[in-house]
């Protein structure tokens, strides 16, 4: 089959980790996928296979790149269009709309929508992506969500039919990845936790800070908190940590392509989002063998971490209870059976997503026919 994708950028994001892995296994499988991004988001932090088409859009704005996007269309036979998050949903919507050619539209959805717009200051351009984004779901063929909490808030939020989405997780682990069995930290006087992410709202870092002072005052060794990603956030954080005298302590270390590197150089993972679509990060700290608290929001972490069987849940916004939850596994880790986790990790395999994808589109096509 012949794919295209359509993506924000290619340069850090998370829904962008998650089409390049699905191209390049979605590639390795016979399937030709071409990726079209918008200038400014350059392809320099995802291994990209040389199989994978990359086509990159000229000329800002949202016109130009809808043409653009409309005229790839035109000259090009795709059996489906994969678009990744909200206005490549709906670049792809007008672009298909604007074309003379037919081809499965399939938007993804990466993020609990309710949970993010109840944050988000309201304005005409809100409301007006946020009309373009229920007109490209209503005209898709289907949707993919990336959890069932996301799938769930995504049909009440823009009253879609049961039927109109499904649920795909994430591709997060490599066909030859192997789920890594760290040794527990027997060295109770130094700890280290480690976060990663986009540093942005939705990830509520400062609840993060807040919760690693109360431990690092309690404790009587030495705790370190190292925090990987970018984000618009990064220069407040910063001052954040500063203003609480923690910069010794707690470090922002940037975008890492090796995770599981920093991962097993570390003791405990810490998730402290408001709300997610999925939460990629937390199957790749669980495949590294690195125990894992996370806030319990709106959707993801408790789908990956089974109800709490894999990790531990803490309500969203409770710095006592997330202290508590580092301090418990600290002293009293959460054990659980490795062949039970391993075989709950194949559901965020790539050949296993990528295989869903194909089955979708195959199926889609063949209802259409």
């Amino acid at each position: 089959m012949n794919i295209l994708f359509v993506c924000a950028g290619l340069g850090g994001g998370g829904a962008e980790k998650v089409a390049v892995n699905l191209a390049n296994t979605m590639s390795s499988k016979g399937e030709h996928v071409t990726i079209y991004y918008r200038p400014g988001g350059e392809a320099q932090n995802y291994k990209i296979s040389p199989a994978v088409t990359l086509v990159r859009a000229y000329g800002y704005g949202l016109v130009k790149r809808i043409f653009n996007l409309k005229k790839l269309i035109d000259k090009s036979f795709f059996d489906a269009v994969i678009s990744f998050t909200d206005t490549p949903n709906i670049d792809a919507y007008i672009a298909l709309k604007l074309s003379r050619k037919k081809a499965v539209f399939i938007p993804t959805i990466h993020t609990n929508l309710a949970a993010r717009d109840s944050k988000i200051k309201k304005s005409y351009y809100f409301y007006l992506i946020r009309h373009l984004h229920i007109r490209a779901c209503d005209f898709a063929d289907k949707i993919v969500a990336v959890s069932d909490g996301g799938k769930q808030s995504l049909l009440d939020y823009y009253n879609l039919t049961d039927s109109k989405a499904t649920t795909i997780y994430n591709p997060v682990i490599a066909d030859s990845e192997e789920l890594a069995c760290k040794y527990r930290n027997n060295n109770k006087e130094k700890i280290r936790l480690v976060a990663a992410g986009r540093l942005t709202k939705a990830k509520n870092y400062y609840l993060m800070i807040d919760s690693f002072s109360v431990v690092k005052d309690r404790f009587d060794k030495e705790v370190f908190l190292d925090i990987y990603g970018e984000g618009e956030l990064k220069d407040d954080l910063q001052k954040y940590i500063d203003l609480n005298c923690l910069n010794e302590s707690v470090q922002l270390k940037g975008f890492s392509e090796d995770l599981a590197a920093v991962f097993s150089q570390s003791d405990l993972f810490v998730f402290s989002s408001d709300w997610e679509g999925f939460g990629n990060v937390i199957v790749e700290a669980l495949c590294a063998g690195i125990p894992v608290i996370s806030t319990d929001c709106a959707s993801g972490p408790r789908e990956i971490l089974a109800d709490g069987k894999f990790g531990r849940l803490v309500p969203v916004g409770n710095v006592d209870a997330f202290s508590a939850a580092i301090e418990e596994e600290v002293n009293n880790p959460l054990f659980f059976s490795q062949n039970e986790l391993r075989k709950h990790l194949e559901n965020f395999r790539e050949e296993t997503v990528a295989q869903k994808y194909i089955d979708l589109v195959t199926h889609v096509k063949s209802d259409q026919a």
